[in-house]
């Protein structure tokens, strides 16, 4: 059974600016609250005439079943992020969702390191909360490209229990890539990864992951037009299936991130295909 997904007029509660054009905007969406898992996305309509045409798929950054909200996390970077971000309190706005399959919980017992890159923050924020909440604690792995891309250390706080910072400039944390504090924090025990942020850098942490025989579920970003898998706009590339006898893998080479997705096991993906 297909769990329900919900077409609210949703109310925007408030937004906050948390750190250089990142926001965080809650709204108010009791059915989408009371069914949202960590990993999955909304479809927002910012805008109620045909300019800009789609809506905005965002990750649920979390949700509060008791007040009937749900909270996105987003950088302001085009029409559709800045409109969201100078919606005022109090204006409803068009909210699709939850939509897409989200993370599977790790074994009761097992560590669990959270890898972020960039604005993939949001649906490992929801996670660690929602495994906080369950007396099972998470560490996080945070890049960015500079300080002020980072988010504050309070919010972070609420979702895990340590906290290590990697920037590409080094004006915070260590001075590099998030994937290289990975082996380290590895080191510590047995383990569950959970990722999401640019291509390169899933793709770096899934490397790390198998050599290691660690398990990793990532959140894979991809653009999303429709978000319910009729465009086919945002397939990624899986391990290519055994074909039954007669017949050539076709379409079951690729999977729809918004349906099959986002979160997908690191090793179902080929990131050496292209395309």
């Amino acid at each position: 059974m297909n769990a329900p997904v919900w077409n609210e007029e949703a109310g925007v509660v408030g937004t906050v600016q948390l750190t250089d054009a990142i926001y965080r905007t809650v709204l108010a969406a009791a059915g989408v609250a009371g069914h949202a898992r960590p990993g999955q996305f909304l479809q927002l309509r910012v805008a109620s005439g045909l300019s800009p045409l789609l809506r905005l798929p965002l990750s649920v950054a979390g949700a509060n079943l008791d007040e009937g909200t749900v909270e996105v996390i987003y950088e302001a970077v085009g029409p559709k992020t800045e409109l969201l971000a100078a919606t005022p309190p109090g204006a409803r706005i068009g909210c699709l969702g939850p939509l897409g399959n989200g993370f599977r919980l790790p074994p009761r017992g097992h560590g669990v390191v959270l890898v972020a890159g960039g604005i993939g923050l949001p649906p490992l924020l929801f996670l660690g909360r929602r495994l906080r909440t369950a007396g099972q604690p998470a560490v996080l792995l945070a890049g960015a490209r500079t300080a002020r891309k980072h988010l504050p250390e309070s919010l972070l706080a609420e979702s895990c229990t340590r906290v290590v910072r990697s920037t590409d400039d080094g004006t915070l944390g260590r001075a590099g890539l998030v994937t290289d504090l990975l082996d380290g924090e590895l080191d510590r025990g047995p383990c569950t990864v959970y990722a999401c942020g640019p291509r390169a850098m899933l793709c770096a942490v899934a490397a790390v992951c198998r050599r290691r025989g660690i398990p990793c579920q990532v959140s894979v970003e991809a653009y999303m037009a429709c978000g319910i898998g009729i465009c086919m706009g945002c397939v990624v590339p899986v391990q290519p299936p055994t074909p039954a006898p007669g017949r050539v893998a076709g379409y079951e080479r690729y999977q729809r991130v918004c349906v099959h997705g986002p979160v997908f096991d690191a090793d179902a993906i080929d990131w050496e295909c292209d395309g």
